[in-house]
């Protein structure tokens, strides 16, 4: 990766999360329609991974790295169930008929006292925030790809194309070993600096992950990114413990992405 002279590296400052330079992009070795009209050159092979999901519903097709894991534990068997964990498993079943059991939620059912309420809290999180569902996406593939759960960032890669997030965008995001502020700020952020709420959002998510506090200066730039609202911080804070809870759990039990029906 060529590297940026004092004069066209891009330093994004908490406190101003300044707007996006495009002079960093042409520094680059990746490049990508978001700068200056460059063709991309990073494609769906240079992302991670063997096996490609076809994208449907007007989204590209996008790589997957977590198909062949072979599960260690996917919860108890249906026949073996007892009338609550099958009552939380219909209910799973109702409210995502696209993916259904999979995921995290098997291993869960084997615990009823932690799958419902566990059930309840993700949809709270992903549906019932002030945050947009592109917003939320960035935050759950940053949670994914800090914690190396492929599982978790195989799944979300297709909502947040659906979301509107890009494949530059989502291919951008370090993971495992390269994830890092320094990798987000030179990598991700210039793809958002459109908005500087994304920037704002992404800034406090990634040093979150990697530091597990956050500074003064990022929080009050982050509060003054999202309008004043303290009730967004903890939207964000919340999603990122949540799904941090869920990539626990798909990497103890080497839970595998599950094509959506």
């Amino acid at each position: 990766r060529a590297a940026a002279t004092p004069s066209t590296r891009m330093r994004f400052h908490a406190p101003s999360l300044v707007l996006f330079n495009p002079v960093v992009c042409q520094s680059r070795a990746f490049r990508t329609r978001s700068c200056n009209g460059f063709s991309s050159l990073r494609t769906v092979t240079s992302l991670r991974g063997g096996d490609t999901a076809a994208g449907g519903d007007d989204i590209p097709e996008y790589p997957t790295t977590s198909e062949s894991f072979v599960p260690r534990y996917n919860g108890p068997p249906i026949d073996e169930m007892t009338d609550e964990q099958r009552a939380i498993r219909d209910d799973i079943i109702r409210t995502r008929p696209r993916t259904g059991i999979s995921g995290p939620f098997g291993p869960w059912l084997a615990v009823p006292e932690i799958g419902r309420p566990s059930q309840e809290l993700g949809r709270a999180c992903r549906y019932r925030t002030t945050l947009s569902m592109r917003e939320s996406e960035l935050i759950i593939l940053l949670t994914g790809a800090r914690h190396k759960a492929h599982a978790e960032f195989d799944i979300h890669q297709g909502e947040a194309l659906r979301s509107g997030l890009t494949l530059d965008t989502i291919s951008a995001i370090p993971r495992d070993e390269d994830f890092s502020m320094e990798r987000v700020k030179s990598d991700l952020l210039p793809l958002l600096a459109e908005s500087k709420r994304d920037v704002a959002i992404a800034f406090f998510t990634a040093e979150l992950l990697e530091t597990s506090t956050i500074s003064e200066e990022t929080y009050q730039a982050t509060l003054k990114a999202v309008g004043g609202k303290e009730s967004v911080l903890v939207e964000i804070t919340g999603i990122i413990g949540y799904y941090t809870y869920v990539a626990y759990t798909l990497n103890a039990f080497n839970i595998p992405f599950v094509r959506s029906k």
